[in-house]
């Protein structure tokens, strides 16, 4: 019953993305030194307006999972670099692992978020020059943004009747960049996770006693900052971007041995239990909390 509620979640959020695709055009790991032995992946970013550097950048490299007899997959992080001075980027991979995605993320000099690109990944690869920014020469079209606020996410991870310590991250789900299928003929979903803008966030939880609401004996606190503009991608030479405001969900799963009920927990509403976590620009939204409970 958790994988069917699952499965379609991510099949709504999916739908809510592509339906506001529109296209702007325009024709474990080793640390990456100055010489990679492994799997080489490079790129440098690149404002699409002014052609200058993006130095507040960021690559993730990051592998999926998929759901046991679900055509859904979870992706998370096994690697992470910044753009220098000159927008370049470089991860130096000892494997990568099938699927595996690349996301880039950056910020402007004012702290506003660039549209995330997002790729498929299979080997060592030059990405060439990357294009950030949601216009293309000009912003001609109603609603077109090169940069925008990002939008604030934070919320609250509870459990019963021991402390807890795991991993939670923001996640948006696409159609495979890769374009497998499932069995049944149509498309896997990925749920991508979203590199972190600052130094002080964290993927990871430790619930502790303290001040919890409602009597609970353990929580912790999270909050991430994500991009308010859907991702960009290449599709057949072409940026293509999601015009519609990105819509995320919080993926947690504490860490063993001992389990918890449930084992892992997605959420994709804010805290009234109705509204989606829609990313607007400047948004701060609170999220619904997640509860482990039975904790071992």
């Amino acid at each position: 019953m958790k994988t069917a509620c699952r499965a379609v979640l991510c099949a709504c959020l999916t739908w809510l993305w592509m339906a506001g695709c529109g296209g702007n055009s325009t024709s474990s790991a080793p640390p990456a030194g100055n010489a990679c032995t492994g799997l080489l992946i490079t790129g440098v970013l690149q404002d699409s307006l002014t052609s200058q550097p993006v130095a507040q950048g960021v690559a993730v490299l990051e592998s999926g999972t998929q759901f046991s007899g679900t055509s859904i997959y979870d992706f998370y992080p096994t690697q992470q670099g910044a753009t220098d001075a000159h927008g370049a980027f470089k991860l130096c991979a000892e494997t990568i692992a099938s699927p595996s995605a690349i996301v880039l993320e950056a910020l402007d000099s004012t702290g506003k978020a660039y549209p995330p690109f997002i790729a498929s990944i299979s080997g060592a690869a030059d990405l060439g020059t990357i294009a950030m920014g949601g216009c293309r020469v000009t912003c001609d079209f109603e609603g077109q943004q090169q940069t925008s606020l990002p939008a604030t996410l934070k919320g609250v991870i509870t459990s019963s009747p021991i402390a807890k310590t795991g991993t939670v991250v923001p996640q948006y789900a696409v159609t495979a960049l890769d374009g497998s299928k499932s069995k049944s003929g149509y498309p896997n979903l990925w749920s991508l996770a979203v590199p972190l803008f600052t130094s002080s966030a964290t993927t990871t939880f430790t619930t502790t006693a303290g001040s919890c609401a409602g009597g609970v004996p353990f929580c912790a606190t999270y909050s991430f900052t994500v991009p308010s503009e859907g991702p960009l991608q290449i599709i057949n030479g072409i940026y293509m971007q999601g015009t519609a405001v990105p819509y995320y969900m919080i993926y947690a799963v504490p860490d063993g041995p001992g389990l918890c009920s449930p084992p892992s927990a997605l959420t994709i509403f804010q805290q009234d239990g109705s509204s989606l976590l829609a990313g607007n620009p400047g948004a701060q939204i609170t999220v619904a909390e997640i509860d482990f409970t039975r904790c071992e």
